[in-house]
């Protein structure tokens, strides 16, 4: 902690758990190559996530974009494995061009918040203020976040993070709404 924020790389206050009341360490970083295989085996990314691609391909893909300077991905993990993860996205990839929801300079996307299901509820809240504290430092200005409308949770946590709707878009089998919030 340094002056009451969290750093990355070190330990948020710790979480008491139920059982006999212990206490552990939780640590944010980058998201490393060791971490493809170890997302999917501790459970924060399951099911599948598209027809086309495993999990494999897609984190593959999300490290090679990290590597390129066009997100970052951060996961929290304590002595018993990786609890979740979020992306900021700055620029999206080719293909996907859209300047409201990431331009490469002032405007971000926060994306893919996941937590395993018996991680700490803090564990969400300190991957996203920890997202917001590395936009302010990349200079940007205005971070978005996409939720489908179906998942009425997602949309509530996000107003109280801040975050408002400012777009809806139609897939072919749900709405998705995009959402932003200042972070100058």
């Amino acid at each position: 902690m340094q002056g009451g924020r969290f750093v990355l790389g070190s330990p948020f206050p710790h979480v008491s758990r139920a059982k006999g009341n212990v206490s552990r360490k939780i640590f944010l970083r980058f998201a490393q190559a060791s971490d493809i295989e170890r997302l999917q085996r501790d459970g924060v990314l399951s099911g599948t996530p598209s027809a086309r691609e495993s999990w494999t391909a897609r984190i593959g893909t999300w490290m090679t974009e990290q590597k390129a300077g066009r997100r970052v991905i951060l996961v929290a993990e304590d002595q018993s494995g990786l609890l979740g993860m979020v992306q900021l996205v700055f620029k999206l990839p080719p293909g996907y061009d859209d300047p409201e929801a990431a331009n490469g300079m002032d405007v971000a996307m926060m994306e893919s918040l996941r937590l395993r299901p018996n991680a700490p509820a803090e564990v969400g809240s300190e991957l996203v203020s920890e997202v917001q504290r590395l936009a302010v430092k990349r200079n940007v200005k205005t971070l978005t976040f996409l939720i489908s409308m179906h998942n009425t949770r997602a949309i509530n946590q996000a107003k109280s993070w801040g975050f408002e709707e400012f777009r809806i878009m139609p897939e072919a089998d749900k709405m998705l709404a995009f959402f932003r919030k200042s972070v100058e």
